[in-house]
């Protein structure tokens, strides 16, 4: 009888054990702690400053929301991102808050919370809105946004009495110049994603400034890659940088182009104002002056305005009401938003949020601003960043002798059948 006893009591024992371990794992993977306090995981591929905007942004949270706490996974953009994404959608285990970078909420919109309705999101004009917007619904909060174009060193400029080119031709001739005086015009870095963003950068001024709607038509089949003279004048372009640029760009990532662009070993790059930071970082003294990439027709060379950092919520967080209250402080809290724009030297588009960074390229970029800018995202959203990104690699292919200029514009043509397109 005293057996059977000590066996119920080990068996009541080891069931309260159990149970105790249970709830802890449960307490766990729900992000909720004894106290109350809730942690949220948030994906962010921002690769600029990252202790500091981190830093700021946690203090911020947490003096408005005591019981929230945020966990920061960094992800790089271009050569991790889709990737890690795809897993954590197959395995369900997406995180509370994304980073999603302007323009690729098309492949994620059915796993994102509709933030449509809230309040919050009132707090941005209407354009910037929509250049977002899927199917006329809100997926993200908008925060910063990049510029693309030309970055120029002026020292080098103004020891060779360069005038700023307006067109494609005039920029092949201050390259043609600068090389004959053994100045290297280019910084090209196309072992990561130069080829992919140039490619949407010289598609917005060549061919979204005429059609607008080349990516949708494109989609219908009523236009193609190969038979489009505006897209092959985009792949010839790469021909033109390739010619004038460092030697082996296909063994050059970011990071080192950064490092050769401080160090003045070339005149120009082409490339976006995330750029900035880790070329200051290198050589604070840079000079660093900005004008907008040339199209072949003067009337089309404008600054490019893309949404950048922007932030969205996952459909299944277990924790809406704290993710909410999270991205309305991103939607409105002005003070920390002008100290993000600081940290990582982009542009805030929260209204009346405007960096005091001090600098030759900022200046230019204001005024270039004010003369009107072309919107990348019409070229994002229609030619999602994957097809880009592939249609790089035929570019490279050919730069590099393997395909014909014909193949690989065909070759992007083939490749329509995999893309996954936002819906019309």
């Amino acid at each position: 009888m005293r057996k059977n006893l000590f066996r119920g009591a080990s068996l009541f024992l080891i069931l309260i054990i159990v149970g105790s371990l249970l709830s802890a794992c449960s307490s766990k993977s729900s992000g909720t702690g004894e106290n109350g306090e809730v942690t949220l995981k948030v994906l962010d591929w921002n690769g600029t400053n990252t202790k500091e905007t981190e830093k700021m942004v946690k203090e911020t949270v947490e003096k408005e929301l005591p019981n929230v706490k945020l966990e920061f996974e960094y992800i790089n953009w271009d050569t991790d991102f889709s990737s890690v994404m795809q897993t954590r959608i197959a395995g369900k285990q997406l995180p509370d808050i994304i980073m999603i970078k302007g323009g690729d909420h098309p492949k994620y919109t059915e796993h994102l919370m509709d933030l449509s309705s809230e309040e919050f999101m009132n707090e941005f004009p209407e354009d910037i809105r929509k250049a977002l917007q899927i199917d006329g619904k809100d997926y993200a909060v908008p925060y910063t946004s990049n510029f693309q174009g030309v970055f120029y060193n002026k020292r080098i400029f103004a020891e060779n009495n360069i005038e700023i080119p307006k067109t494609w031709d005039e920029l092949m001739a201050v390259a043609e110049s600068l090389q004959s005086k053994g100045i290297t015009p280019f910084t090209s870095h196309f072992k990561d994603y130069q080829i992919g963003n140039s490619f949407n950068q010289f598609a917005t001024i060549e061919v979204f400034s005429k059609n607008p709607t080349w990516g949708s038509d494109l989609q219908k089949g009523d236009v193609s890659f190969a038979t489009s003279p505006e897209f092959k004048t985009v792949f010839k372009h790469f021909e033109d940088l390739y010619s004038y640029s460092n030697k082996d760009p296909f063994g050059l990532d970011f990071t080192g182009a950064a490092e050769m662009f401080a160090k003045e070993e070339t005149a120009m790059w082409i490339i976006g104002t995330w750029s900035t930071a880790q070329v200051l970082k290198n050589n604070p003294d840079l000079e660093i002056g900005f004008f907008p990439t040339p199209a072949m027709d003067e009337s089309n060379t404008k600054i490019i305005m893309q949404p950048d950092h922007t932030f969205s919520a996952s459909a299944t967080t277990k924790h809406p009401k704290e993710v909410k209250q999270v991205l309305e402080i991103f939607a409105t809290n002005k003070e920390m938003a002008k100290k993000y724009i600081d940290l990582v030297q982009t542009e805030s588009l929260l209204p009346d949020v405007v960096s005091e960074v001090e600098a030759p390229y900022v200046e230019d970029i204001n005024t270039y601003k004010s003369l009107g800018a072309a919107n990348a995202n019409v070229g994002n959203v229609q030619i999602p960043w994957p097809y880009q990104e592939q249609s790089g690699s035929y570019i490279a292919e050919w730069l590099l002798g393997d395909k014909t200029l014909e193949e690989a514009l065909k070759a992007t043509d083939d490749y329509k059948t995999k893309v996954k397109f936002a819906k019309e």
